[in-house]
């Protein structure tokens, strides 16, 4: 059985692949963004709701470094709304908002995989993380209404 570890690094996978076609001169550039936006949305909440509440109590997470990773949440959903809503003319705003969805992404990824994972991993032991994963399959449907279409 996958822990919720696994199943958000599945999500990091899912989404470093659909950021290879995240690029301006991708004529499928608004379809990936759209994609990646759904993606990003999705991944956000599970950590937001399921994923991070349970971790808030723990002394040795730092409650600030928690607030941080769900401020670049917010900071990724303000960006993707931004750069969805920006003409395609606008080339130069495009790519600019373009590189900083990059920027945050990897260090955000590089912070939940080098620090976050394997601290939840050691806290919570295997028995949380997979009642978590449970968690998470079991709440997908919730998601949903709260995609772009």
């Amino acid at each position: 059985m996958l822990k919720a570890t696994d199943e958000l690094l599945k999500d990091h996978r899912m989404i470093r692949k659909t950021l290879e076609g995240f690029r301006l001169e991708n004529p499928r550039f608004p379809a990936i963004s759209k994609t990646l936006q759904r993606l990003l949305i999705g991944h956000a909440w599970f950590e937001d709701v399921i994923f991070l509440p349970p971790l808030k109590a723990e002394p040795l997470i730092a409650r600030s470094f928690l607030e941080e990773i769900s401020q670049e949440h917010k900071d990724l959903d303000g960006l993707m709304a931004v750069l969805r809503q920006t003409p395609a003319e606008n080339k130069k705003e495009l790519d600019a908002y373009a590189l900083q969805i990059r920027a945050i992404l990897e260090t955000h990824f590089r912070k939940e995989e080098d620090a976050l994972f394997p601290l939840t991993e050691k806290i919570l032991r295997e028995e949380g993380l997979d009642r978590l994963a449970q968690e998470m399959r079991a709440r997908q449907n919730e998601i949903l209404p709260l995609l772009p279409q």
